[in-house]
């Protein structure tokens, strides 16, 4: 058993960060950060968008009460 492991050295078990590596992890780190900032925008236009809708429908339900009040039904 000792010898199916005696390949592994652990003093040499370092990872050597080159320049590669370090240019794939500032460029995943970019597009990460990138994605946050769209998705706060998103959810940021979509709060106001849905503000905006509820003034609508809040307004036109106001305009139909003004206009059942000077126009009252002849069924009562």
């Amino acid at each position: 058993m000792r010898d199916l492991f005696s390949y592994v050295k652990y003093s040499d078990a370092s990872f050597q960060m080159g320049n590669e590596y370090f240019a794939l992890l500032i460029i995943t780190i970019s597009v990460w950060i990138l994605l946050w900032l769209g998705y706060r925008k998103n959810k940021i236009n979509d709060e106001n968008k849905m503000k905006e809708k509820q003034a609508r429908i809040k307004a036109k339900t106001e305009r139909r009460k003004k206009l059942e009040s000077l126009y009252p039904s002849k069924n009562k």
